[in-house]
């Protein structure tokens, strides 16, 4: 991949000034990787002197006589010099092989080349640490790429990751970027993206997770698809317990063959050509079976894990459960069977109370009302005795 500029250069010729364009060209070069830097010229039938410079350092130069300087390993297309060829081949290059450089041809200058170094993103990580972070990596990178998560659905609120990067050997980045974990995580996949600095390419790892209970001496079927716009991967079922990790089984997309390593996991055949790979374990043992399943989807760019933590209960275990859960049940029962009567008796008592003031208030009344009627003949009588004696 290249792309060409053009700079200015001024070459005095029959003492004049004569504008010219020399071409840059712009080139990628892998780590670890042969690359070659294009430079060509118009053939004479006179001696050719090449030059390469490197920041303006003389790197390589093929003299007259075909006397050579060079760093080991650079060299030319020898059998295509004549031919106006003075590209120069850069063997396995290092990030030591990026920057400016130029070709000379019989002390002109004729191209400039501006070459970058990539090591490419080749696979991307995902996973839970001990911690119970959600770890998303990947090593032997150059540049340092640019990570970002995100969920499926998305979240309201923005993520918080803590990414890491850190040169190794031969200066190439390792990447480490953890995530905290939702308070319902069962409800999200995490999404890690991981795109070179150049944005030539990006890969994308994805972790999903589900908790799932069986029964001792019963089949399990553990639950996994594909992505649906994961067209062609490579499968791989893993068990992890106790910090070890075992294979289960694999399966090839483009094959459609299965290769299973437990006596008693199986896949189905018809709906594995659909994109569903659940796992199927018979006659599970609680004390065998119990850990972290993890369904692994590869793909070109794209690594999809979903995670299962399975529980396998024992009959006894069951009965245990079933016999706390009705003693939990009575529990609940007789509280609320307490917290009734406790209502009813208050009712009665405020009911009673209500009562008592009432017969109260009524004796209260009736006990007023009799000197009331007394009061009344008195003064009646007094009032015709007054009038008899007026009359006499």
């Amino acid at each position: 991949m290249s792309r060409t500029h053009y700079g200015a250069c001024v070459v005095l010729w029959i003492f004049s000034l004569v504008a010219c364009k020399v071409p840059e060209v712009r080139v990628t070069c892998i780590f670890s990787k042969d690359c070659i830097l294009p430079c060509s010229f118009t053939p004479t039938n006179g001696d050719v002197k090449i030059q390469w410079f490197q920041q303006e350092a003389l790197i390589f130069s093929l003299q007259p006589p075909g006397q050579r300087f060079n760093h080991g390993n650079m060299s030319l297309f020898s059998d295509s010099v004549s031919e106006g060829n003075a590209s120069l081949l850069v063997k396995q290059v290092d990030t030591r092989s990026k920057g400016r450089y130029k070709c000379v041809v019989n002390n002109v200058t004729v191209t400039y080349v501006v070459a970058t170094v990539e090591a490419p993103i080749r696979t991307v990580s995902i996973d839970i640490n001990p911690s119970g972070l959600i770890q998303c990596s990947t090593k032997d990178v150059y540049p340092a790429p640019v990570v970002q998560w995100s969920t499926e659905p998305r979240l309201s609120h923005a993520l918080q990751p803590i990414t890491r990067m850190a040169p190794g050997g031969k200066r190439l980045f390792t990447v480490e970027s953890i995530l905290k974990q939702q308070n319902n995580s069962l409800d999200y996949i995490y999404v890690c993206n991981i795109t070179s600095k150049y944005a030539t390419h990006t890969r994308t790892a994805s972790l999903q997770l589900q908790e799932i209970t069986g029964s001792e001496g019963k089949d399990l079927v553990i639950p996994c698809k594909a992505p649906k716009k994961l067209q062609s991967f490579s499968l791989v079922w893993t068990f992890t317990t106790a910090n070890k990790t075992t294979d289960i089984l694999t399966y090839d997309s483009q094959t459609h063959k299965s290769r299973s390593l437990w006596e008693n996991a199986e896949l189905e055949d018809d709906n594995a050509l659909k994109g569903d790979v659940s796992l199927t374990l018979e006659n599970t043992v609680g004390s065998e079976h119990s850990g972290f399943y993890t369904c692994a989807f590869s793909g070109a760019e794209t690594r999809h894990l979903i995670q299962s933590r399975v529980v396998i209960t024992s009959a006894r275990q069951e009965k245990d459960f079933v016999r706390y859960n009705l003693w939990m049940l009575g529990i609940v029962a007789g509280l609320i069977a307490l917290l009734a009567l406790t209502l009813v008796v208050k009712r009665y008592r405020a009911k009673s109370k209500r009562n008592q003031e009432s017969a109260q208030e009524d004796a209260e009344m009736q006990s007023m009302n009799p000197d009331k009627t007394s009061e009344e003949p008195q003064a009646g009588n007094k009032l015709t005795t007054q009038a008899s004696a007026s009359h006499s």
